[in-house]
Order: C-alpha cells, then sequence, then structure tokens
C-alpha cells in the first residue's frame, strides 16, 4: 500500500465499487499495522495443523491468509505460526478465532487480525480446507478477493483498489 493510502481514502475513492469491511471486534495482534494484498482462504475444524503447514512450507509471496475457525475457543495463531509467516513471506494473517502469545506475535513484522485472545490451543488433528468461500461477520470472501488494512480497520474488495 502507498503508505500517503489510507483504509478511509480507499473507500471515499471506491465508493462505487463493492468493498466490505471487517467487523470492528477485530483487533491487530501482529507486528504489521498496515499492509495490502491478495487473499487466500482456510476454512479450519478446531486445529490449526493445516495453517501450521501451509505457512511453515509453502511462500507466501506476500499474500494475506483469511482463515475461519468459527471463533472456536482455541487459540489459533501464536508466536510459532506468526514465525512461520514471516520467515515465508505472508503479509499478515486475518483469523476468525482467537490468537495467543500476543505479546511476542506484536513483534513479529506480520499483521494478525483475530476478534480476541485465548491461551488454550486444540491438539487434535482435524479436517480443513482451502481455497474455500468464506463469511463471517457480514464479509463474504473468496481466495484471490484483495484485502487492505490500517489503523482505522479491514476492508475486501474482489479486485484491486487505487
Amino acid at each position: 500500500m502507498n503508505m500517503k493510502m489510507q483504509t478511509a481514502d480507499l473507500c471515499d475513492d471506491n465508493r462505487n465499487k463493492k468493498i466490505q469491511v471487517l467487523s470492528p471486534k477485530f483487533r491487530n495482534y501482529g507486528g504489521l499495522k498496515s499492509f495490502q494484498g491478495r487473499i487466500e482462504t482456510i476454512k479450519l475444524d478446531k486445529s490449526n495443523f493445516r495453517l501450521l503447514e501451509m505457512l511453515r512450507d509453502e511462500k507466501g509471496e506476500g499474500k494475506i491468509v483469511v482463515v475461519d475457525n468459527s471463533q472456536e475457543f482455541f487459540g489459533v495463531v501464536g508466536d510459532k505460526l506468526m514465525a512461520f509467516a514471516k520467515n515465508n513471506n505472508w503479509k499478515a494473517i486475518i483469523l476468525n478465532g482467537y490468537v495467543r502469545d500476543t505479546k511476542e506475535t506484536q513483534n513479529i513484522d506480520v499483521g494478525l487480525y483475530a476478534i480476541g485472545t485465548c491461551p488454550l490451543r486444540n491438539f487434535d488433528k482435524t479436517e480443513s480446507s482451502r481455497g474455500e468461500d468464506l463469511s463471517f461477520e457480514g464479509v463474504n470472501i473468496q481466495s484471490g478477493d484483495w484485502v487492505y488494512a490500517d489503523e482505522d480497520g479491514v476492508i475486501f474488495s474482489k479486485e484491486p483498489l487505487k
């Protein structure tokens, strides 16, 4: 994102496009405060195992992972997954769920939006699926969509915004 470009300006300048805004209940627990990029989606059933593999084993190329964990009360992303994300050039993680290790995650240069914190994690290896169309908190997100975030909030668009 052009650092002078703000989400508020993008909303004003693109009001003819269908822009969705993430609920203000989501907070940034990561070190990167503003970012933009293409979205890769993943739907989890409690376990973060597939997300861990993705962040650890795949090059992110500056993409943003949008994760739907159906707000299950487990810490899905912590310092280890954030370190994997940073090492493999994933720009940010937006999680419909909870995070942990936030003292450490705030020092890692990756965005991390979530609805809250939970120190408990799930140890079961449960199913997950990638490339799913996600819908939560009033937004509908697909792999390949665009996301823009800063201190004012997070916006989604089907096409790149200028």
